[in-house]
């Protein structure tokens, strides 16, 4: 090939490769960047499109309420019992000194409901010892002091008898089986103390001692219920009466 083809030849190589288009696409960091920043400000108009059309619509939704108000007028009601010696008794503050087996004391009380509330038909008992020892707990077999209950239509006379009408509230029940908030006994023949009325329960509370133990040569056996001191708490517990519905 003579020198001018070979000239002619690389011209037209030059000429072709010269009439490529310009390439004015972004090269290196600054096209990224302007890529990130375009992505970014789509990303804000759609957020903020979104939360026009959020407010938008709890505007629309949110704006009408309508109440309506009503008052009623409501009392508790109480139901309180306590327990004062009868009219000729001088109650629970006796002091019941050297009791011997067989032996009872009789005491006149008066339950009252005092509340605005009546009870319940019925109540519990129970009659707890201080000191505990023999004469509560049951620890010598048999022996010990028991309760026998009454009640009266009318109170009870300084003789501790009954003008009236006599009820039995609880059979002869030994203390140690009833010394307990656990082991309380049912009193199920007292009636309900209306609270409208102020209905009083009079009851004669009479205590015996049981006791059959034999001394040896001057010594007592153990345990023993003989030589012994406590001080009985008589708990009676009262329920209120049945649940009512009224409709106004």
């Amino acid at each position: 090939m003579s020198r001018g083809q070979h000239s002619r030849s690389r011209g037209k190589h030059v000429a072709g490769r010269g009439s490529r288009l310009p390439d004015h696409r972004p090269r290196g960091r600054h096209g990224r960047r302007d890529r990130r920043e375009g992505r970014g400000r789509r990303l804000l108009a759609a957020t903020f499109a979104l939360a026009v059309a959020l407010f938008t619509a709890s505007a629309v939704y949110a704006g009408l309420t309508a109440k309506a108000t009503g008052t009623e007028q409501v009392s508790s009601g109480t139901l309180n019992l306590t327990l004062s010696a009868d009219t000729n008794s001088v109650g629970f503050s006796n002091f019941a000194g050297n009791m011997a087996p067989g032996d009872v004391d009789n005491v006149a009380v008066n339950l009252n409901n005092t509340g605005t509330l009546a009870s319940l038909a019925g109540m519990t008992l129970w009659v707890g010892g201080s000191p505990v020892n023999a004469l509560s707990d049951g620890t010598a077999a048999g022996e010990g002091l028991a309760v026998t209950i009454t009640q009266c239509s009318v109170a009870w006379s300084a003789g501790g008898t009954c003008g009236g009408s006599t009820t039995s509230i609880l059979a002869q029940t030994m203390v140690s089986a009833m010394n307990s908030s656990g082991t309380a006994v049912a009193l199920s023949n007292i009636p309900a103390l209306v609270a409208s009325t102020g209905q009083v329960a009079h009851l004669q509370v009479s205590l015996t001692l049981i006791g059959t133990e034999t001394y040896t040569n001057g010594m007592a056996p153990n345990p023993t219920v003989q030589g012994l001191t406590t001080t009985l708490t008589y708990t009676f517990t009262e329920q209120q009466r049945a649940a009512t519905t009224t409709n106004q």
